[in-house]
């Protein structure tokens, strides 16, 4: 009997280790239950204990999975759902020094000083907010704000 086809999964949706997979479920149906899909191991992995009453220790033997994992998962579940068991980058999601205060200040500025430099209006941030940001940052700011999306 030939392999069932494979669909097509982006690489950082493919199952880590998917060969450590030994529960029935992905070895029964083998077209329907994928080990290499990532979401659907995930939240088999979780329906295996909420629904199905498998303990921690068992199901996270047959999905090949710590335990800390589990419980890293199943926080990120009942927190957003289906979009919390999907991969995502670690580190910072965004600027976190560039806030609303840091904006409004340089929009005040750049309405008064339309050629202010990144240098100029990261010494104001200091001196009016108290916070340090880089002046490229600063540069980045000015230039999303300069540009014809925010006139």
């Amino acid at each position: 009997m030939a392999e069932p086809s494979r669909r097509h999964l982006a690489p950082d949706l493919v199952t880590p280790r998917h060969e450590a997979i030994t529960h029935s479920l992905f070895a029964g149906i083998p077209v329907f239950f994928d080990p290499r899909d990532l979401l659907q191991v995930r939240y088999e992995l979780l329906r295996c204990h909420r629904v199905d009453g498998e303990t921690v220790v068992r199901v996270c033997r047959e999905f090949g999975v710590s335990r800390q994992t589990f419980y890293n998962l199943l926080e990120k579940f009942e927190a957003e759902g289906l979009p919390g068991l999907l991969p995502r980058r670690p580190g910072p999601k965004g600027p976190t020094k560039v806030t609303d205060e840091v904006i409004d200040l340089a929009r005040h500025e750049l309405s008064g000083q339309p050629n202010i430099s990144g240098a100029a209006l990261a010494a104001r941030v200091r001196a009016e907010l108290g916070l340090e940001v880089h002046k490229r940052t600063i540069e980045r700011l000015l230039r999303d704000l300069r540009s014809k999306k925010n006139v």
